[in-house]
């Protein structure tokens, strides 16, 4: 009898019937499989199922089982042996499946190792024939291939997305998080600007006014739709008649001859028409304010749909909710936005206390005996500016360019015997028993206040060191002489034109607040020292004067008074106009504290009680901003207080640089502290920008003239975006030129340059 062994091993034995009594035991020495129930079945088979008796005498031995290895044929199919339970190859496993080549019952253990077959032998016969034979999802290899897939497709989505979030985060800080320019108007040559604004309106429209060209543009189209020009050439021609008229009656009988070249003549006369014009926008109504004319363009033509006459021509136009506010003298202009009805507000004097002369009084900054322009002198502020913008042989040559300016100025005030810049001893207070009346606006009403000078004290004190003992003139003048003789020279410069010492009023003045929408509050009158000034915030009004504040509330009744270390500046006024571009002051109120600053101190006191929280000394303080939390946030100078002392000083090497403070605002801790070249100009929300520009053409010829435009440096604007919590510059956008306007609105930047309106923006989340 012939067997195959399940793992291709073949054996030849002899079957006798004894192997029916006493069954054989067959394992296969190649594999070791137990195939005895196998052998014996078929032995059973061999002698068709009989089972002889058992012999009378004594039992022989046991048959013996002659293997042998030789294939004399190949062995036919075998029997599909008896059903069992258990697996052959696992005993304690219950069989669940047959080989799918051989038909041998196999268990859940031998799926995982071969899949349908049980042993290889069986899985190569299947691939040799090329059976249709299922694949054993719980195969091992099978089962590992699967988790190696999905471990490959699980890395390779975690790598693409790894790959694509650090591209994307790349694109957006290095591109999309930056500005760029997103619309923009190129004008020629002839169309150069002086002066403009713009205006988004709801982020789709651009509104602005370029010089004298007034235009609208829709952002989501990125086209202009259409544009008016406001300057006829019929004005621009009268401008340039009356302009060489005035110069003709300036050089008559003088002896000296003032030129301009005709293209100077025809700069001033556009720089002069178009500083005349002012915008507003409100919704879709578009304003134009030109002297005592307030002019509205239609939202979709451009044509003028209405004109009005104002009663007096009076200072900017200022938004105040649905209406334009011009302040007279004595009355406020009131235009309705939409409708484009007007109406006037008028005041009379203080109560019984107001004199029939303050209906002729000006409407100044309430600053009487302050403003003081000797023109003579420089300006050591602006020297030491503008010098920064000079290389070194500008400054070197500084000395002599300002010395031949200003005789030339000496020369032609002399001859045209031009009294209109009175040296700092010839300073003059009001007149006694006069009283000057103004109208101080605020966002809650308008407070009349009116000043009296009650006793004149000028005080005039040297303002510049000593001269040094010995000169740096003297002996060789080397490169690192350079800059020590050109302060030499200015300094004496400015000596010589009695720019060496200041005059500070410290007269005393006597000051009333009269609120004209109530009939109940009395007024409230009061002595101060140093020019007066009256403050108009959210619940108090303050009257600065010299070193002291005095804080009234909206009842005219007097809360506190403060001294304060060095005396106050001016307030910029009031609250009628536009935000300060950089921030509020040199009073500002904020929740139940009230905010002052000197010319070197910042002091933050309790609004009721007056008591000083705390203060934080800096010189050059220009403008506060607060964020959603009240904190503080200074602009402020790396200055000192030496700078205040010798404040006629001049020093061309010193840099003066602008300095943010971020303040706790209940101690005055602070959070943090940069340099980032350029002031706060806008603060809302996550949103903070510095601004920084300079124009090598200036209009300031006091300081520097045409002569130096080869030694200066170029233009350049610099915005920078400050992170709020840690004072971190996320980035800075630079431009190779200055420009005549620039307006913040979250992510948008809107410039206005000579020959061209951009807009910027950028992604943020």
């Amino acid at each position: 009898m012939k067997i195959q062994c399940s793992c291709g091993a073949k054996y030849a034995f002899d079957a006798t019937p004894e192997m029916l009594q006493n069954p054989v035991k067959f394992v296969c020495p190649s594999c070791g499989l137990d195939s005895s129930e196998f052998v014996n079945q078929l032995i059973r088979e061999e002698f068709g199922g009989q089972i002889p008796p058992p012999p009378r005498a004594a039992a022989p031995a046991a048959p013996r089982l002659k293997i042998s290895l030789e294939e004399t044929r190949p062995a036919p199919p075998a029997a599909a042996p008896a059903t069992s339970k258990f697996c052959a190859k696992h005993p304690r496993e219950r069989v669940t499946e047959k080989c799918a080549v051989c038909g041998k019952p196999i268990c859940l253990k031998c799926l995982e190792l071969f899949g349908y077959f049980c042993s290889p032998l069986c899985k190569g016969k299947a691939d040799a024939q090329n059976l249709d034979v299922p694949i054993y999802e719980g195969r091992k290899d099978v089962v590992e291939a699967k988790f190696w897939r999905k471990t490959g497709r699980i890395i390779g989505a975690l790598g693409t997305v790894v790959a694509l979030a650090l591209g994307a985060w790349t694109w957006y800080a290095w591109f999309g998080s930056v500005p760029h320019p997103y619309f923009s108007v190129r004008f020629d040559d002839t169309d150069r600007a002086y002066s403009g604004r713009s205006q988004l309106v709801g982020n789709e429209q651009l509104v602005f006014l370029h010089g004298g060209t007034l235009a609208r543009c829709d952002l989501k189209a990125k086209k202009q739709i259409w544009s008016q020009e406001l300057i006829t050439k019929q004005q621009l021609a009268d401008a340039i008649k009356a302009a060489n008229e005035e110069d003709a009656r300036a050089n008559e009988g003088t002896g000296f001859k003032t030129h301009r070249s005709q293209s100077d003549i025809e700069t001033s006369a556009k720089q002069m028409l178009q500083a005349e014009l002012s915008l507003r926008v409100a919704g879709q109504n578009i304003w134009v304010g030109k002297g005592d004319k307030l002019t509205r363009y239609d939202w979709d033509t451009g044509k003028i749909a209405r004109e009005i006459s104002l009663p007096e021509r009076g200072g900017e136009l200022v938004e105040n909710g649905d209406e334009l506010l011009m302040l007279g003298a004595q009355s406020v202009t009131h235009i309705n936005l939409a409708s484009g009805d007007s109406r006037v507000e008028q005041f009379g004097p203080p109560g019984a206390a107001g004199l029939a002369s303050a209906q002729n009084s000006t409407t100044g900054s309430g600053m009487p005996g302050t403003s003081v322009d000797t023109g003579k002198p420089l300006d050591p502020q602006k020297v030491e500016a503008q010098a920064q913008n000079l290389n070194l042989p500008g400054r070197i040559a500084l000395p002599a360019l300002l010395a031949n300016a200003s005789h030339e100025r000496q020369l032609e005030a002399a001859l045209k015997d031009d009294m209109t810049h009175p040296h700092p001893k010839n300073l003059k207070t009001p007149a006694a028993e006069m009283e000057n009346f103004q109208l101080v606006p605020g966002k809650t009403g308008f407070v009349q206040f009116s000043t009296r000078l009650l006793e004149e004290h000028l005080v005039t004190r040297s303002a510049m060191k000593a001269p040094p003992g010995k000169s740096a003139l003297n002996g060789d003048l080397n490169g690192t002489k350079t800059t020590e003789a050109a302060n030499e020279i200015l300094n004496e410069m400015q000596r010589n034109a009695g720019g060496d010492v200041v005059t500070e009023d410290e007269s005393r003045y006597q000051v009333t607040v009269h609120l004209p929408d109530t009939t109940s509050a009395s007024d409230w009158t009061g002595e101060v020292v140093g020019p007066p000034q009256l403050l108009v915030l959210k619940t108090v009004n303050v009257v600065a004067a010299g070193k002291s504040v005095v804080v009234l509330d909206k009842a005219n009744k007097k809360l506190w008074q403060a001294a304060l270390t060095y005396p106050i500046g001016a307030g910029g006024g009031g609250f009628f106009r536009e935000e300060s571009q950089f921030g509020e002051g040199p009073c500002a109120e904020r929740g139940d504290t009230l905010y002052v600053f000197d010319q070197a101190v910042l002091t933050a006191f309790e609004l009721n009680s007056g008591n000083a929280r705390w203060r934080l000394p800096s010189v050059g303080v220009v403008g506060l901003f607060f964020d959603d939390q009240d904190n503080v946030y200074v602009n402020t100078t790396s200055g000192n207080p030496d700078d205040i002392k010798y404040s006629r000083q001049i020093d061309v090497s010193r840099k003066t640089d602008a300095v943010l403070f971020k303040l706790e605002p209940k101690t005055g801790k602070t959070l943090w502290s940069i340099k980032p070249g350029g002031y706060i100009s806008y603060l809302s929300g996550k949103f903070i920008y510095t601004i920084q520009s300079y124009d090598p053409n200036p209009s300031d010829a006091d300081v520097i003239n045409d002569m130096t435009a080869s030694l200066q440096k170029p233009p350049y604007l610099r915005i920078a975006r400050i992170r709020p919590s840690d004072g971190r510059i996320l980035w800075e956008h630079v431009q190779e030129r200055a420009p005549i306007d620039a307006r913040f609105h979250d992510n948008y930047i809107e410039l206005i340059f000579k020959r061209e309106v951009q807009l910027l923006r950028y992604l943020t989340f």
